[in-house]
């Protein structure tokens, strides 16, 4: 039976809208499983304005017939 490694965090930076923090050892595979779930966490939690809706005269949506 294979032991669980527990892995450390430790913050190396921080700033006011920067943070650089590493986490060590991970078992294999386990960074990226890791990283797109700080992703998706970070991504979900920025708050901003997106272009969700565009119309240009002239031209026709490839939907539009």
């Amino acid at each position: 039976m294979s032991h669980l490694v527990t892995p450390k965090v430790e913050c190396v930076e921080s700033k006011d809208n920067y943070g650089r923090f590493v986490a060590e050892p991970l078992e294999r595979g386990f960074g990226i499983t890791l990283g797109n779930a700080l992703r998706r966490v970070l991504l979900g939690s920025l708050l901003g304005a997106a272009v969700t809706w565009v119309k240009i005269e002239g031209i026709h949506h490839e939907f539009s017939a």
